[in-house]
């Protein structure tokens, strides 16, 4: 070989599933929904056997303790295995965001019946969303102001029947059972309460968004379900004035590492494309586009961000469990904080380089890949309904003003 060939070595390119997937036995299953994935896509088919498949693998039960059923694994190391959930097929990784934070939150309150409750029905490999709500709250995110939903005790049937909506209702399509806070009829109590998959739970679909198509995020109705009353308990205890009071940060980093998980697969994506392309065009420098140093330089780049995108919410990630560590101590108000920002952060960055690599990908391909058979436009398309549930422009605020001012993020929901 002549000096001035070049020495191939391990290209250290990005794999599908990381070495603690493998290691869980999901490497598999996360490679079989990958490779279906645009099928799905194509026929609209809803992903009831791929997600009853992970549930039975305790995907949603990883953070369980090994002797309550689960694998004991770290909330980063759950997230690492969303990530690779999300590569594969990022509308299976999002449906379980509702169950795993109610996983999380158990997690922190296990000694309250209710959270057992949740802890248990996990442990049986069974996933939990959310039931019907109502609100008076004008603003999206903010707290209502008084507790609406209701259960109403039935004599004859000795249990409560309740009915309402869910909106924006991601996973309920595929949970076993959901939770939801209400007032009982009996004393006029405010309580939480659980209610398994039966009659009077729709499985209608209507979510019309333009991504995350197979979510199931649309309207869940439920329709004079039934509750028994072992299943309905008291309120948490309040939390001391000195607990941090941001609460939602789980939910927008699971997100950004969805979007993460999708910047990998656009970076796999991405090879095969150029390898697959059999002309190249006549103005450019070399026969095969495989050969073709914009190309090459594209590939390249595609990489490069989708690196910096993993490691952008990596940091996050690493914040979040620093705030889960110090959940109950005396640094919990500071680490909470900083695991806000750190998530504001990642969203501000991902959401705006994310999309582009997304719209590389048609680049590198040409047309070549415009047909809808690859459907390889889902990929900007998911990325940009999950941006949407927190919108970044508010966070890029948000993180200037604290800059300057010091202010504080917002406390309720979609931040």
């Amino acid at each position: 070989m002549a000096d001035s060939d070049p020495v191939i070595v391990h290209s250290g390119q990005p794999k599908l599933v990381s070495p603690l997937s493998a290691a869980l036995g999901l490497s598999q299953i996360i490679a079989e929904f990958a490779s279906t994935a645009a099928e799905r896509e194509l026929a609209h088919r809803l992903p009831h056997d791929e997600i009853a498949s992970l549930k039975s693998h305790g995907f949603g039960s990883l953070r369980l303790p090994a002797e309550n059923g689960g694998r004991g694994l770290s909330l980063s190391e759950l997230l690492t295995v969303a990530r690779d959930v999300a590569a594969a097929d990022s509308n299976i990784a999002h449906a379980f965001r509702n169950h795993l934070w109610q996983v999380e939150a158990a997690l922190r309150r296990r000694d309250h019946p209710f959270h057992a409750h949740v802890l248990a029905l996990t442990a049986q490999k069974k996933t939990i969303g959310l039931s019907f709500a109502e609100t008076d709250a004008p603003a999206a995110g903010a707290r209502s102001s008084r507790v609406l939903s209701r259960l109403e005790w039935n004599e004859a049937e000795h249990h409560y029947v309740g009915s309402g909506d869910k909106v924006y209702a991601t996973g309920n399509l595929y949970n076993d059972a959901f939770l939801g806070v209400a007032i009982e009829s009996r004393e006029g109590r405010t309580v939480q309460y659980v209610l398994e998959r039966g009659e009077g739970v729709s499985d209608d679909d209507d979510w019309q968004g333009f991504g995350q198509r197979l979510t199931g995020s649309g309207t869940a109705k439920f329709r004079a379900v039934a509750v028994p009353a072992a299943h309905v308990y008291p309120q948490d205890p309040p939390r001391s004035s000195d607990a941090a009071p941001w609460g939602f940060t789980f939910h927008q980093v699971y997100l950004t590492n969805c979007i993460a998980g999708i910047a990998r697969r656009i970076a796999l994506d991405a090879v095969e494309v150029l390898r697959a392309r059999k002309r190249n065009f006549y103005h450019g420098d070399t026969p095969h586009p495989a050969d073709e140093p914009v190309l090459q330089a594209l590939l390249g780049r595609i990489r490069a961000y989708a690196a910096s995108i993993e490691a952008t919410a990596d940091r996050a990630i690493g914040a979040l469990q620093r705030a889960w560590d110090a959940y109950g101590t005396r640094d919990e108000h500071d680490a909470t904080l900083a695991a806000t920002l750190a998530a504001s952060e990642a969203k501000v960055v991902i959401d705006d380089l994310a999309p582009q690599i997304a719209s590389w990908l048609i680049d590198l391909g040409s047309g070549s890949v415009v047909s809808r058979a690859g459907a390889l436009d889902r990929h900007w398309r998911n990325i940009k309904v999950i941006a949407s549930h927190n919108p970044r422009l508010y966070k890029e605020r948000l993180l200037g003003q604290n800059l300057l001012s010091g202010q504080l993020p917002p406390t309720g929901a979609f931040f």
